[in-house]
């Protein structure tokens, strides 16, 4: 749960006017609660916070130096031309990473190989426990049941060739013994026309 207080200047400059940002239960009227001043946000303490935590939050974010960082911080951030929404990595390094993505799609594509997202994503960002990296966690069980449902194909392919194997072998010896036998025939029916031409 997360809550937030935050100092607004009003006109008359004297005034301190707090929001708190709360989504936790359903008894408060809006997400968007203001205390009037540090003292209303003393009364109504966030209930996750003991009573002297509180103090010292409102303490802190009606400093004077929290309260002229903010609004630097403000002013910064109202100058910003563009979203950074890659996370911890720059926008280089996130470019590299889908440059590798698309050269392994790429020579998976040549080599007449099928892939998945989960493995693309797999092998180029790694893996973690639980977890894979680009596609957070929810698709880490579907990523081991594709691997699962992957080995469990590959385990039935190989089964299936060995079967061919020894069925392809067994042919060999049976149509090797219909030839020595038919082999045999024809000398006995040999032997036996030269008998009935002496005799």
């Amino acid at each position: 749960m997360k809550r937030k207080l935050k100092k607004n200047s009003k006109e008359s400059g004297d005034e301190d006017s707090f929001e708190s940002d709360s989504n936790s239960t359903e008894d408060e009227a809006s997400s968007n609660n203001k205390f009037s001043s540090k003292e209303a946000a003393l009364l109504k303490p966030h209930p996750d916070t003991t009573e002297e935590q509180w103090k010292e939050l409102c303490d802190l974010f009606t400093s004077e130096a929290f309260m002229k960082r903010s609004e630097q911080n403000k002013k910064n951030r109202s100058k910003l031309t563009m979203n950074h929404v890659v996370g911890s990595h720059s926008f280089q390094r996130t470019q590299a990473c889908v440059e590798r993505m698309d050269a392994f799609q790429c020579q998976w594509d040549l080599e007449g190989k099928t892939y998945t997202e989960i493995e693309v994503y797999s092998k180029i960002l790694g893996k973690k426990s639980g977890y894979v990296r680009g596609l957070g966690c929810a698709l880490a069980k579907a990523r081991d049941e594709i691997e699962a449902i992957s080995a469990a194909r590959e385990k039935d392919l190989q089964e299936f060739a060995n079967k061919q194997a020894e069925m392809e072998a067994m042919l060999r010896d049976h149509c090797e013994e219909q030839r020595m036998e038919q082999e045999r025939i024809r000398e006995e029916h040999k032997e036996h026309m030269q008998k009935e031409q002496e005799g």
